[in-house]
């Protein structure tokens, strides 16, 4: 049988918007990402966390009328946002502290449990986002439609963004819901109505420079098991070398924590979580640099430190791995 007429024809369909073609690459990557089982029982598992931080918000709430529980929630407290003040005040009035201990517990899911899955459901999804495309040369198939550089980006960012807010934003709101339920005061959400804004704030903090700096780990290599690789390793290596430069500095801390206690009238009572420490070393770790921002986001930044060279390199890195993403595609393209 002969064929004829083979060549290029004029599509006589319906075009989609063109600032909404984006979400194609969007939808096609999520179906993709979730055959993987790793990543489906990564993302069950990854709700866990949230049943303990509700059981947080309900201790807070019991601690009002039964002060048995202060005890355990100041130290928790006093865990996720390192503010000593807040944790006294807890065991002394916790009622009065309510959008306090809230932000905390919240900020203490992001910045603690959640931190771990994030690195774990993006290494999973990540590596092969950009590394498959460009093996098997399907970025040529994607460009070869009215598509530009930027729009495939966002799309493949977009992949990234809705495992992360599955994970961190879905479960921070619904612990939001969770503590006006359990509230016995009718104003408490008019007191606690900028919570689910600051979850959205650290929500963005975390996916923003996370999803750019995977996709150049992805974009660096057409192996996407190097691509993982270098995606876990900027991880450890940049925890393992904030621990070993701020040993001295931390030591030197707990020292003047033991000598408090010493001096202190019930030396058993007094708290001595280290949470408070800090150390310019820290912008060399990507957890502990996300920590701050996030810290700052949820208003529990200590007022006496500036936030503002953690700001500075979270946005430079998440422009230079948008940058470095932009230019391996196009050099691919023109080549």
């Amino acid at each position: 049988m002969p064929l004829h007429d083979v060549g290029y024809r004029v599509w006589e369909g319906v075009k989609s918007w063109r600032l909404c073609r984006w979400w194609v690459v969007a939808v096609v990557g999520i179906q993709l990402a979730f055959r993987s089982s790793w990543l489906s029982r990564t993302l069950v598992f990854s709700w866990i966390p949230a049943i303990g931080i509700g059981m947080g918000f309900f201790a807070y709430e019991q601690s009002i009328v039964n002060p048995q529980l202060r005890v355990g929630l100041a130290n928790l407290v006093l865990l996720a946002s390192g503010d000593r003040g807040l944790s006294q005040t807890v065991l002394q009035s916790p009622a009065s502290v309510r959008h306090e201990v809230w932000s905390s517990l919240v900020m203490a899911f992001f910045r603690y449990p959640q931190a771990i899955m994030m690195l774990i459901v993006v290494g999973i999804v990540s590596p092969k986002l950009v590394s498959y495309d460009l093996r098997n040369r399907g970025y040529l198939l994607y460009f070869s439609r009215p598509i530009r550089i930027w729009e495939y980006m966002l799309g493949k960012s977009f992949i990234l963004w809705f495992f992360l807010a599955m994970i961190t934003t879905i479960p921070a709101l619904g612990l939001y819901v969770v503590g006006v339920l359990l509230s016995p005061q009718l104003d408490v959400v008019w007191l606690t109505w900028d919570i689910p804004l600051r979850i959205l704030a650290a929500s963005c903090a975390l996916m923003l420079p996370t999803a750019a700096v995977a996709l150049a780990c992805s974009a660096m290599t057409i192996e996407s098991r190097y691509a993982a690789f270098s995606w876990f390793a900027l991880w450890v290596v940049g925890w393992v070398s904030y621990s070993i430069l701020s040993f001295g500095e931390r030591m030197n801390d707990l020292q003047v924590r033991v000598q408090m206690q010493a001096g202190s009238p019930r030396p058993g009572r007094q708290l001595l979580l280290g949470s408070d420490f800090q150390s310019r070393w820290e912008l060399l770790s990507p957890y502990h640099l996300l920590g701050r921002v996030q810290q700052w986001m949820f208003g529990m930044y200590p007022a006496d430190r500036e936030i503002w060279p953690y700001l500075l390199l979270l946005v430079v890195v998440t422009l230079v791995s948008i940058w470095f993403v932009h230019r391996k595609l196009r050099s691919r393209l023109h080549s």
